[in-house]
């Protein structure tokens, strides 16, 4: 009785972040995107993110990075991204130095990072650093770029 009750429930889980997701779309350079929504699941793989470019709209809109690597990851901006954020502090989950904005460790098992607050319309790139041990957070074994497009 048990099992089957978490075999629903991780069903559940599994079709409630497909529909987040969406079905990716391609844009002319051949990287995925997703039609523009007010939030947005941006699935951490061992090789890439999905989708690569991120399209959201709306005054509430907020990301969400769920990490299903092997790896320990890490969500970067640059620092000129800050301005981007419609919020002064990016704590708990990121943090601003002077190399740019970097997120807690997403440890895996499907452990989710979020924009703290919406960001305002433009373009902003970001790395995903994946590393095999917390040792190695500043010597990623692979950087994946990303992209968030906000629109009006």
């Amino acid at each position: 009785m048990m099992r089957s009750l978490l075999l629903c429930a991780a069903a559940l889980v599994l079709c409630l972040t497909l529909a987040c997701a969406g079905t990716p779309q391609r844009t002319a350079s051949g990287e995925t995107t997703n039609k523009p929504r007010e939030h947005m699941v941006v699935q951490i793989n061992n090789m890439g993110v999905q989708p690569r470019v991120v399209r959201v709209q709306g005054a509430k809109n907020s990301i969400v990075w769920t990490n299903y690597s092997h790896f320990y990851a890490t969500v970067h901006f640059p620092l000129s991204a800050k301005s981007g954020f419609t919020c002064d502090e990016l704590r708990p989950n990121f943090v601003v130095d002077s190399a740019g904005i970097e997120s807690v460790i997403a440890v895996g098992d499907n452990e989710d990072l979020v924009t703290p607050c919406p960001m305002k319309p433009g373009s902003y790139d970001y790395t995903v650093y994946l590393f095999d041990s917390r040792a190695n957070r500043e010597n990623p074994q692979l950087t994946v770029p990303g992209t968030i497009e906000v629109l009006e």
